[in-house]
C-alpha cells in the first residue's frame, strides 16, 4: 500500500515541480497570462481524466456485481453513516494524524509560495532559477516517495519515519531563519533536505490511516483529514502574508522588499509542533495497537 500511494504522490509532484519551474520563464518569454492558460489546459485535461475514470469505475462495479451473481452470492453495499463519522472523531489516532498532516503540510506548501522570493531577496539567486529551486522538494518527492513507500511496506517503522521527517523540517526552517546565513548553496541544500522530508512523512502517514481505521471508514477518514489539512493550507499563507506586510516590508528605491526572518521563525515553530504530534502518535501506536511500526508486507503472507 505504501508503495502504491508513494507512486501516486510522486506522479502528483510532477505537476508541482513543473508549476514552480516553468511559470516564470513562460511569463517572461510570452506574457503573464501564458502560465494561467497552460494551467487552464491542464485543468481541462484533468476534468476529462476524471470523467473517464468515473466511466471505468462504474463499469468495474457492474463486472463485480455480475461476478457475485454468477457465484450465487450477493455483495452487501456499504452506505455512508454518520455513526462512522462519530467513530472516526473519537479515535485518538485520527486527531493525531490530522494534526500532523495540517502542521507538516503547512510548513511545506505555504513555504513554497514564498520560497522563490526568499531565494532572490536573501540568497541572490536569479528569478529564472529561483522557481526551479523552490520546486526541488516536489522533484525530490517524485523520486524518493516510492522508494520510501517500498521500504515501509517491507520494514515498517512508519511512526519513527514521521518523527524523522518532522525533525528534518525543523532543521531546514531554523537555518533559513538565521539572518547571517545567506550563501546560495546553503539555500539549495536546504531545499534538497526539505524534499527528503517531504518524501518521508507522506510515504509513512497516508498508509498509516489504513492501519488505524477499518475499510468501511477509510474514505470518510481520508476526507476529514483533507478537510482539516485544507484549513491550514488556507490559514497559514494568510498569516504569513499579513506578517510580511505588517512587520517585514521595506522599500528600496521605491521597490518593496521583504525580510523573511519572522516568517521562517513561524514555520520553525509549526514544524516543532509537528514533531511533538509525531511523538504522540508513536506513543498512541503503542497504547492502542495501531501497528504503525510493523511492515505492511508480512513474510509468507500474499
Amino acid at each position: 500500500m505504501a508503495t502504491a500511494m508513494g507512486v501516486q504522490v510522486a506522479l502528483a509532484r510532477i505537476g508541482s515541480q513543473a508549476g514552480y519551474a516553468v511559470a516564470i520563464p513562460l511569463a517572461r518569454a510570452f506574457n503573464i497570462a501564458t502560465p494561467v492558460l497552460v494551467g487552464l489546459i491542464l485543468l481541462v485535461g484533468g476534468t476529462i481524466a476524471f470523467f473517464a475514470f468515473s466511466v471505468m469505475d462504474k463499469k468495474l462495479d457492474k463486472q463485480v456485481a455480475t461476478a457475485h451473481l454468477d457465484a450465487g452470492t450477493e455483495e452487501e453495499e456499504e452506505k455512508f453513516s454518520f455513526k462512522d463519522v462519530k467513530n472516526i472523531l473519537v479515535n485518538p489516532g485520527f486527531w493525531l494524524i490530522a494534526l500532523l498532516c495540517v502542521l507538516f503540510y503547512s510548513c511545506v506548501f505555504p513555504f513554497q509560495k514564498f520560497a522563490a522570493e526568499l531565494m532572490t531577496s536573501k540568497y541572490g539567486i536569479s528569478e529564472d532559477l529561483a522557481g526551479f529551486f523552490a520546486g526541488l522538494p516536489a522533484l525530490g518527492a517524485l523520486i524518493l516517495t516510492p522508494v520510501f513507500g517500498s521500504y515501509i511496506d517491507k520494514r515498517g517503522k512508519s511512526a519513527s519515519i514521521m518523527i524523522l521527517g518532522a525533525a528534518m523540517l525543523i532543521g531546514v526552517h531554523f537555518i533559513y531563519a538565521i539572518p547571517s546565513i545567506h550563501y546560495w548553496l546553503v539555500a539549495i541544500v536546504l531545499m534538497i533536505v526539505l524534499g527528503v522530508a517531504f518524501s518521508l512523512v507522506p510515504s509513512a502517514m497516508w498508509p498509516a490511516v489504513a492501519k488505524i481505521f477499518p475499510v468501511n471508514q477509510l474514505g470518510t477518514a481520508y476526507a476529514l483529514i483533507f478537510f482539516i489539512q485544507n484549513i491550514g493550507l488556507w490559514g497559514i499563507p494568510t498569516l504569513i502574508g499579513k506578517v510580511l506586510d505588517l512587520y517585514c516590508k521595506t522599500e528600496v528605491n521605491g521597490v518593496a522588499t521583504y525580510d523573511y526572518t519572522i516568517p521562517m521563525c513561524i514555520f520553525t515553530g509549526i514544524a516543532c509542533l509537528s514533531l511533538v504530534v509525531a511523538f504522540l502518535l508513536k506513543m498512541a501506536d503503542k497504547k492502542y495497537g495501531y501497528h504503525l511500526e510493523e511492515a505492511n508486507i508480512k513474510e509468507g503472507v500474499e
